[in-house]
This record gives C-alpha cells, sequence and structure tokens, in this order.
C-alpha cells in the first residue's frame, strides 16, 4: 500500500468501533468518548448489537449495517472474534484495523499465536492493514482521534511510536508537560503488519512531523526496521529508546508484546549507524525529544555555561566533560567589557561562570551567558537558574520572576542554543514549591527548552551536537 495512504489511518474521515460498550470504565467505551470529546468531525459507528446509542452516538449492531464508509475500525472484543472482524473489514473495503484485541502471540500460548498468525494471513488475503494487536492504536489531536479522552488536544510537530500503551500515555502527558507538541502517536503493541520500519519510514516524509521519537522492545523485522530508521533519521532528528537491554528486561519484554529484543551492544550500533540517537530510560528519551524539538541544533560541541553558585559550576564542569562538551575560557573581548564594567573581576572570571562571585559587580549571570553567546567562541549553552539563592532572600519572587525575564531576552536574542536548567521541586516549604513551579511553567509557555539537572542538559547537548 503506498505510503501516503497511511493518511487515513491517522486521519480517518470515519470511524467504526467493534465492541464499543455502554460501561463507562470500559475501552469500548473509551473510545467511543474520546472522539466525541475531541469533537472528531467524521462519523462514528459504534458497534455493539445490545445498545441503542453510546456516548451521543447511533449503534449499530453489525459493521456491516453501518450505512457510511469507514476508514478506519477499533476492535475491543476478545481474540476469537476478531477473523470475523477482518472479513467484515474486506467486505466493506475498509482500509484499516486497530486491534486493541490482546492475549495472542504476547502471552506465549501456541493456540493463541496460531489465531495470531491466522489474523495477519486473512487480512493480507482481504486487504485490511492492521495496527497491533495488543496496542491502543493512534492519537493525532489535528485529526481530532485519541486513544484516551483525557489527552492534550494541542496539536505540534512531534510524532510519537510506542510498543507499550502505557509507555505512550506516559511520553504524552510527560512530554506536553516539557512543552512538547504531538503530532502523530501511535502504539503498535505487537506489530503484526504495520511495523514501526514502515511507519518510521512514512514518517521521514510527512510534512506535519519535524521530530521523531520511538519506545521499542523488539523487532521481528529487523532489516526493514534499519532501512525505515536509516529514511527517517536522514531527514529529521530521530530518538530510539530501546528497551529490554538487560536479560530481564529482554524477559518481560517477550511477554509483553511478543518482542525479540535483541543484544543491547547490536542494538547500539546499529542505531549509530542508522543515524539515530539513542535513550537509555524515559527519562533520557524525554530531554531529547525536547532538546531536538525546541532547541537548534548545535553547531559544535563548544558549551558556555553560567549561573548558580560554586557548587554548580563544578558540578556544570563535569556534567558537561562526561559528555564530550568542550568548556573554552572566555575570549578575548568578553573579558575586556568585563574589565570595563568590574576590573576586579576580569581575570578572575571563567566559564562556567559563578554567580556567586558576581554579587555587587552590576555583572549578572545572564549578562554574561548573553555576551558569551554572542562571541562567537561557542556553539551552545547552558543557563543555570540556581533558584536556591533567590528562595533564601527577601522579596524572592520578584527577584526570581526579574531573572526569569531577563534570562528569557538573552536566549531570544541569542545566535546559539541555550537549555534551561531550573530544578525539580524537591523541598518542604509549600510556597516555594508553588513558585518554582510557576516559573517552570512561564519558561516552557515562552518555548524554552528546560532542564531538571545540569547533568541532563548536558547529555541531551551530548547526544545532539556533531562529533
Amino acid at each position: 500500500m503506498p505510503g501516503q495512504d497511511l493518511d487515513r489511518l491517522f486521519s480517518p474521515r470515519a470511524v467504526a468501533v467493534v465492541g464499543a460498550s455502554t460501561n463507562v470504565d470500559s475501552p469500548g467505551h473509551d473510545y467511543v468518548r474520546a472522539l466525541r470529546e475531541f469533537a472528531f468531525e467524521g462519523e462514528v459507528y459504534p458497534i455493539n448489537p445490545r445498545a441503542d446509542e453510546i456516548a451521543g452516538y447511533r449503534a449499530y449492531p453489525t459493521l456491516g449495517e453501518v450505512p457510511g464508509a469507514v476508514d478506519l475500525v477499533i476492535c475491543c472484543i476478545p481474540a476469537n472474534g476478531v477473523p470475523g472482524v477482518v472479513d467484515a473489514c474486506g467486505d466493506g473495503g475498509i482500509p484499516y484495523l486497530h486491534l486493541f484485541t490482546g492475549r495472542l502471540s504476547e502471552t506465549g500460548d501456541a493456540d493463541a499465536a496460531a489465531l495470531e498468525a491466522e489474523i495477519a494471513e486473512k487480512a493480507r488475503a482481504r486487504g485490511v492493514r492492521l495496527l497491533g494487536p495488543n496496542g491502543l492504536g493512534v492519537y493525532h489531536p489535528a485529526g481530532r482521534i485519541a486513544f484516551r479522552p483525557d489527552l492534550p488536544r494541542t496539536a505540534g510537530t512531534v510524532a510519537f511510536l510506542s510498543q507499550s500503551g502505557n509507555n505512550a500515555v506516559e511520553v504524552v502527558i510527560r512530554g506536553v508537560a516539557r512543552g512538547l507538541g504531538f503530532g502523530k502517536v501511535a502504539n503498535y503493541g505487537n506489530g503484526l503488519d504495520l511495523t514501526p520500519g514502515e511507519l518510521l519510514g512514512w514518517l521521514a516524509d510527512d510534512p506535519e512531523t519535524e521530530v521523531i521519537g520511538a519506545y521499542v522492545e523488539g523487532v521481528a523485522d529487523g532489516r526493514g526496521f534499519y532501512e525505515g530508521l536509516r529514511r527517517a533519521a536522514s531527514q529529521k532528528p530521530v530518538v530510539i529508546q530501546k528497551a529490554g537491554r538487560s536479560a530481564e528486561g529482554a524477559g518481560a519484554a517477550a511477554s509483553h508484546t511478543a518482542a525479540l529484543a535483541g543484544e543491547a551492544a547490536v542494538w547500539s550500533g546499529m542505531l549509530r549507524q542508522a543515524g539515530a540517537i539513542e535513550a537509555h530510560s524515559q527519562e533520557q528519551l524525554l530531554d531529547l525529544m525536547v532538546a531536538a524539538s525546541l532547541l537548534e541544533r548545535p553547531r559544535g560541541r563548544r558549551v558556555a555555561v553560567a549561573g548558580g553558585g560554586g557548587g554548580r559550576s563544578v558540578q556544570s564542569a563535569d556534567a558537561c566533560a562526561a559528555q564530550g562538551l568542550a568548556l573554552p575560557p572566555l575570549p578575548a573581548d568578553v573579558r575586556e567589557r568585563v574589565a570595563e564594567r568590574a576590573p576586579a573581576l576580569a581575570d578572575w572570571i571563567r566559564n562556567p561562570v559563578d554567580q556567586s562571585i558576581l554579587a555587587g559587580s552590576g555583572l549578572s549571570a545572564n549578562g554574561m551567558l548573553a555576551m558569551m553567546a554572542g562571541s562567537g567562541a561557542y556553539d551552545l549553552g547552558i543557563a543555570n537558574v540556581g533558584e536556591e539563592w533567590f528562595l533564601g532572600r527577601p522579596e524572592a519572587e520578584g527577584r526570581l520572576r526579574h531573572a526569569c525575564t531577563r534570562l528569557q531576552e538573552a536566549i531570544a536574542g541569542s545566535p546559539i542554543p541555550i537549555a534551561v536548567v531550573l530544578g525539580a521541586t524537591e523541598m518542604t516549604v509549600e510556597w516555594q514549591r508553588t513558585l518554582v513551579d510557576s516559573v517552570r511553567e512561564e519558561l516552557i509557555e515562552a518555548g524554552l527548552a528546560v532542564f531538571p539537572t545540569v547533568e541532563r542538559a548536558a547529555l541531551a547537548f551530548g547526544r545532539l551536537a556533531p562529533r
């Protein structure tokens, strides 16, 4: 099937839900309700022989009794009923069938695996493409379709593929809180027909997609995955979290999605060869997607760091060095500008800039970062907000907000990408937690890439910057 036909998977003109339910605490209800709450613009056909209406839509006893053309069927019935659904899709000329239905090959049961193979063969014979089984399906805010009614409505340019359904939900919810806007998201489960390799190859040319992330436990078609990944990574940043890297994780993956986990070293080599960026945890996956989506890709590995006290400066230097980032000293023109305003500091300040030695000098960490960013001596920057210092001073809120406003101005005028480090709200005083969370939200709303530690910011830059 031509790749452009996947548009009808993510942007169907009409959807039928087989196994739609009046039970509000069931997936068969959630899919219908999500279409209602996302204001899906096409026709919605709940299929239930014992209901007249579900979530405000007229229900139909069978798929064959639906009065209009359908692009996508979502199936929530037990596995032994799926072959009949495939036949009904074939009879109706329906191109896509998403199988939420599970308990197939992932169970390790021979009869279940045989049924899955029968489903695959029947779908091929009837010209029906399958997403799943054992997967949540698609989330595409622009197409007004989602696999849960509580997901964010805002559309963006980050695509995400996940072998795990819960992981897809976690990444979307946490990613949106970090400033990511998601476009096309697919949880493909067992990947029986539509594979991650095929999806990656299609996303390579998708005009809506600028950054791709993926959570992969294993693939049955290694060559196809590599070719799709290489195609995508040649055109846009692709971040891959390969789970099941340990023997224990590989065993869990096999029972989760029938994945063939593979050896960690082989996977790492393949990802490098394909041009993808590897993540070893969900935190790294999110950090790398945030950096790739919200920051320009650095031209080199020379980093300017400013903000925070002496300890933060030393830790910043260690974090950058650990990721192979260079910390060039202040160039002569910056030292001259420092000497004009604070002669005693001209030979003292170094990179990373220790904010504590600037007190009373008329210089600020944000001002220093702006000078360094504009000097041509650096390829990227890291700004430590140093919020703990502000929280201990009089008028803490006003001072912290003013400093962050100045930081936004410095970043807006910077010719190099700058990541912001604002720590997690690990504090016992309620007003401090509320203030830092509020400041973080403002920085993210301003489109800045915010990280909870300098180590995570340095890792993101270290993986994205050219070697």
